[in-house]
């Protein structure tokens, strides 16, 4: 072997072993459980806490309410031996009206309490997943709604095992908007699932990532994100160009709303046009002025939770 070919080689190696480092501490940062978990820390919930909150029905903030409701936690082993987390809230009286509410990355069920309260107090049971790797689950990893959507799957069979009438909605914001429209993409759904709706979720994995790479690590997206997305694949993650709600809502039948910010950058507003022409199931959409990103209830109720309510109504 030749000296130039063996410094060939070497140059070679030593380019793969610095593209793997690069995707080795970009995938640590942007899944990792210590750092997608930020936010759930200051979440957790004390007896000291339920004491101050005091009964539900006093509470009109979606938090407090969340707090006062004593959420315990359903756990279930699903048929991949996988350990799935919920909180669940039944209504006094019996109801088919079922809603699965999905969080968004750095947070957890309670951070969607605020919907979780309004649709409760119209007449919904309330099943919170807890979503792979945030919260009190226990996975290392996030896996950005990709492995998720099959978490929602089952537990909508096991709202169907103990309801078996259960007429089911879903409605996830950001990363769990992403799951979402996902789960609406699998086939042989059951007919229990009505509609969805989709608040601010993104057309890719790999698109919102190659935008974010700049914003997140100051670094063009190749090679970092080219790096992290070999090493998520090496370590049997997911492929973030595979984990794309674009191609999902391509293939859905199931109704779908939905809904964006006009001053969302995080996930751009225009991802949602695109998602809405991909689409190929009912649909409607629904522009939420002056709101930035996952804050759309908050800036506009007055919009937002109506515009839910029609569409609920026409499939529920």
């Amino acid at each position: 072997m030749g000296s130039s070919l063996k410094t060939m080689l070497k140059i070679a190696a030593g380019s793969t072993v610095a593209f793997l480092a690069v995707g080795e501490v970009v995938y640590e940062r942007i899944l990792n459980r210590k750092y997608t978990n930020i936010n759930n820390v200051s979440r957790a919930i004390d007896d000291d806490l339920y004491q101050y909150y005091g009964k539900p029905e006093d509470q009109v903030d979606g938090d407090a309410w969340f707090v006062a409701m004593h959420p315990e936690e359903t756990v279930l082993v699903n048929s991949s031996g996988k350990t799935m987390r919920c909180n669940i809230f039944m209504q006094d009286d019996p109801t088919d009206k079922w809603m699965i509410v999905l969080h968004g990355y750095t947070s957890c069920p309670r951070g969607m309490a605020s919907r979780a309260h309004y649709f409760y107090k119209k007449g919904y049971n309330i099943l919170m997943p807890t979503l792979i790797s945030f919260g009190t689950d226990e996975s290392k990893y996030c896996t950005m709604g990709y492995h998720d959507r099959y978490y929602v799957i089952d537990w909508m069979k096991y709202i169907i095992n103990i309801n078996p009438d259960a007429k089911i909605a879903i409605l996830g914001e950001s990363m769990g908007s992403a799951t979402t429209m996902l789960v609406t993409g699998e086939e042989n759904l059951p007919e229990n699932l009505k509609c969805v709706v989709a608040d601010c979720g993104f057309t890719s994995c790999w698109e919102e990532y190659v935008i974010q790479a700049k914003e997140m690590f100051n670094m063009p997206a190749f090679p970092v994100m080219h790096a992290a997305n070999v090493v998520s694949k090496l370590r049997g993650n997911f492929d973030f160009k595979k984990c794309a709600p674009i191609n999902a809502v391509s293939k859905s039948k199931t109704p779908t709303l939905f809904i964006h910010g006009e001053k969302d950058t995080f996930v751009p507003y225009w991802m949602m046009n695109k998602l809405f022409d991909a689409c190929t199931a009912e649909k409607e959409k629904c522009s939420i002025p002056d709101a930035y990103h996952a804050n759309s209830h908050d800036v506009h109720p007055e919009i937002y939770f109506p515009a839910i309510e029609k569409f609920l109504e026409r499939y529920i």
